[in-house]
Order: structure tokens, then C-alpha cells, then sequence
């Protein structure tokens, strides 16, 4: 299991720390923090790309939808997404990939973060970094997720051998 020490040092942008360690901020007494702890007025330069995702629970699998999205987000999908559910996004969206990242975060009540490269169809030349975070109503159970992104282009990404490894095609 990663501690949330090691998922900052993983981490390869200053944005996704800086909004992870706001998360971290909101997180009393070993309880996942919730909507209401979240200030959009203290992620003020994050807001374009941040999302909410509702976490819904039909008995047999979760499902999830955006109760907000960015609006820097519709730069990206070329639509507004708020209110799409995940299985809604575009082709080239890594719908799998998403259902997969967002359903580990709820079952471990833990944050994910990561980096690839869009498979939009005439997106393949940004990279999305991104830091999933689980919101509760009750300080244990995942109800909404968190969600920031920052897309830069692969031409402007410096990065390391290391790092690049990170970012998977």
C-alpha cells in the first residue's frame, strides 16, 4: 500500500501536489473529507480542469457521473461533460481505464495519481497528468471523487527517463 508520502513523491507535476496536499488538509482524524470540507475559492487556479464525480452504487458495480467539470475540461472533450456519465465520455476517453482507476479508489478509500497520453482522436499530442481523490459523507465510505487533470503538450514536457516511463501510451 502506498502512503500518501510516496503518492506525492510520485507525483510529477507541482499542480497535482498542490492539490493533493490541499486534500490532505481537508483529511481529520483518519476521515476522508468531504464535499462540504472542499472551497472551490482555495482552488481557485486549479478549477478550469477540476471534476466531481459522483459515485453510484447500483448493488451490482459503481457507476460514475460528473456532477461538475471544469471548463477547461471541454477544451478536451470538445463537449461540456457535466452530468455525462463516465460511460458517456468520447471514444478515445480510456473509459476502461477511468472505471478501473475510479472503482480502486473507492474500494481502498485512498487517492490515485498518475500521467498518460490522450488517445483523443486529434489529442494524441498532450499528456494528462491527473490526481483522483475520494470525498465521503461519512468519513469512510466514497461518495464523490476529486478530480484534477492538467494537459500539456508532449513537445513541451521536459522530463526525465524516469518520468517518461510514467507516461504510458
Amino acid at each position: 500500500m502506498i502512503s500518501g508520502n510516496a503518492l506525492r513523491h510520485q507525483m510529477i507535476l507541482p499542480e497535482q501536489q498542490a492539490v493533493f496536499d490541499y486534500w490532505r488538509s481537508k483529511c481529520r482524524g483518519g476521515a476522508l473529507p468531504t464535499r462540504g470540507d472542499i472551497d472551490p475559492s482555495e482552488l481557485a487556479p486549479y478549477l478550469p480542469t477540476v471534476s466531481l464525480l459522483d459515485v453510484k452504487d447500483d448493488g451490482l458495480k459503481n457507476t460514475f457521473q460528473f456532477r461538475l467539470a471544469g471548463t477547461g475540461l471541454y477544451d478536451v472533450y470538445s463537449r461540456e461533460i457535466t452530468g455525462s456519465r463516465l460511460t458517456d465520455l468520447p471514444p478515445g476517453s480510456r473509459r476502461d481505464y477511468w472505471d478501473r482507476v475510479l472503482n480502486r479508489v473507492v474500494a481502498r478509500g485512498k487517492p490515485s495519481a498518475g500521467a498518460m497520453r490522450s488517445a483523443i482522436s486529434g489529442r494524441t499530442h498532450i499528456a494528462q497528468f491527473w490526481v483522483r481523490l475520494p470525498l465521503s459523507t461519512d468519513g469512510k465510505t466514497v461518495s464523490m471523487i476529486l478530480g484534477f487533470d492538467k494537459f500539456v503538450k508532449l513537445s513541451e514536457v521536459e522530463l526525465s527517463e524516469s518520468a517518461n516511463a510514467k507516461i504510458p501510451a
